[in-house]
């Protein structure tokens, strides 16, 4: 997965548009490119998914320290995200991104 985020990363910031892909368990990521340089990632799932925003709502303050920088949002459609500005050390991959990453689908899931 660490090669998909960091091919999203450089995709957006190359295009200056917003890149997406769809995981295998069915969860949407989107890289979107920020003013100063820096990612917004977005992953989620969609409306026909069974966590309610209770739910991600609830895991999130159960975690809120490791949590806190991963923001719920619930789109026009009742798909529900997680957002991210992400790092410095995050927008090179690596371990850093790896840990943020797993934490967000363990919240999606």
């Amino acid at each position: 997965m660490d090669e998909l985020m960091q091919r999203l990363i450089d995709e957006c910031r190359m295009q200056d548009a917003v890149a997406m892909a769809t995981l295998d368990n069915g969860m949407h990521v989107f890289a979107y490119p920020l003013p100063d340089q820096r990612t917004l990632l977005a992953l989620g799932v969609g409306p026909d998914a069974a966590l309610t925003a209770v739910e991600l709502l609830e895991r999130r303050a159960a975690d809120l320290r490791d949590a806190a920088d991963w923001l719920p949002s619930m789109f026009n459609d009742g798909s529900l995200y997680l957002l991210r500005r992400l790092k410095a050390e995050e927008e090179e991959g690596g371990e850093a991104l790896a840990m943020q990453l797993e934490l967000a689908m363990e919240l999606l899931n």
